[in-house]
């Protein structure tokens, strides 16, 4: 008799536990739910520029129970792109697209119209020019630039390639007293929406000393036997040096330039036009010479002397 009732309870139980759920499941409702956003039929050799979505908003009218349950994680609003051109194309959010099925209504649906703006996706090969900034020493400059490669392939919209004629690296920054050649790997300066293959360029800056030119006045020095007496027309000459600036910029600079004249055997006594040799330091040149010659009277005391 106890275990008829105790079926009885557990039926009643059962059947009101049914009851609520078909009556609460039911209930109509209205809430905003999100699905996300899928493309089919990509646009071939074009790029979607803007106005692209992940997900589509939809605010949905139905029994509780069903909402509830709904599992957006395995539906999405398929967009189909196949039809797109060049420029703007409005296309509308239409609810028969979520796959709903008829047991839900759609009461409003955001966006109601998605505008894809599309440009045809192309490539071009430009040069590169390498840039640079910063602190370079006054007495140098850049002699020669280049890039390897010297020339990459740009890939984006048609409408901003068009206008790229030449594509620059990222600013190379100098920071040097005393430079000779700069090398290293430097990224491009791209566009938004273009990219470039390869990415990066091997860039190499080779560096010159700026010259100047001046007149020096230096002692003409006169080398000789001890047997020999000679006089020169003068003890200084003025030479035209061209050489780096640093070195025109050292106290002593003159110091380290020469002019002399070595008399020899073979002179004969009296006046005699001689040239006379000028020695500079490396990277230096002289290009004139004030006077050209040198007058130089010989004495041998020999002959003097008879």
């Amino acid at each position: 008799m106890v275990d008829k009732h105790w079926k009885i309870a557990l039926l009643a139980i059962t059947m009101a536990v049914l009851t609520w759920y078909l009556v609460t499941g039911r209930d109509l409702v209205e809430t905003w739910v999100e699905f996300p956003l899928e493309i089919v039929n990509p646009p071939q050799g074009m790029i979607i520029r803007s106005g692209m979505i992940t997900k589509v908003s939809a605010r949905l009218r139905g029994p509780k129970g069903l909402i509830r349950n709904l599992d957006t994680k395995k539906m999405a609003y398929s967009l189909d792109t196949g039809h797109l051109i060049v420029g703007s194309n409005p296309i509308a959010v239409v609810p028969e697209k979520l796959g709903l099925g008829s047991a839900l209504e759609v009461v409003e649906i955001k966006p109601s119209i998605i505008n894809l703006v599309v440009d045809m996706y192309v490539k071009k090969t430009v040069r590169v020019i390498p840039t640079w900034k910063g602190s370079l020493n006054k007495d140098f400059t850049i002699e020669g630039k280049s890039c390897v490669p010297a020339e990459v392939v740009l890939r984006g919209p048609a409408s901003i390639l068009k206008k790229v004629a030449q594509v620059r690296t990222q600013d190379i920054m100098l920071d040097t007293d005393s430079p000779e050649v700069w090398k290293g790997l430097i990224p491009l300066n791209l566009p938004e929406e273009v990219e470039a293959n390869p990415g990066m360029v091997s860039v190499s800056l080779v560096f010159k000393v700026r010259k100047a030119k001046m007149w020096v006045k230096v002692p003409l020095y006169i080398l000789g036997p001890e047997e020999i007496d000679f006089t020169a027309s003068q003890n200084f000459v003025r030479l035209f040096v061209e050489g780096p600036k640093p070195f025109f910029r050292k106290n002593d600079f003159r110091n380290e330039i020469t002019a002399s004249i070595d008399i020899n055997a073979t002179i004969p006594n009296g006046e005699n036009i001689v040239n006379y040799d000028v020695s500079v330091p490396s990277g230096c040149s002289v290009t004139k010479k004030n006077p050209e010659v040198i007058t130089v009277t010989i004495s041998r005391q020999d002959l003097v002397d008879q």
